[in-house]
């Protein structure tokens, strides 16, 4: 485990809301918010990252709903 980041959490599931959360990875954080990475695309800074990529400090992390998962 890498150290405690302070971060921008932003969540469909929170209706787009921006939290400040400590974590150390995106997965970390999801599992804070009671969040499935399900059908979740993860996003730090605008690019693409996955559930366990080492959170900075200062970084926005977004929880977005997968396109293809919506069957739409």
């Amino acid at each position: 485990g890498g150290k405690m980041a302070n971060v921008k959490v932003m969540s469909h599931h929170t209706g787009g809301q921006v939290r400040d959360m400590e974590g150390t990875t995106p997965g970390e954080l999801a599992q804070q918010m009671d969040l499935t990475l399900s059908g979740t695309v993860i996003y730090v800074d605008e690019s693409e990252a996955k559930a366990s990529q080492q959170l900075t400090d200062g970084q926005v992390v977004s929880f977005q709903r997968s396109k293809v998962a919506s069957g739409k």
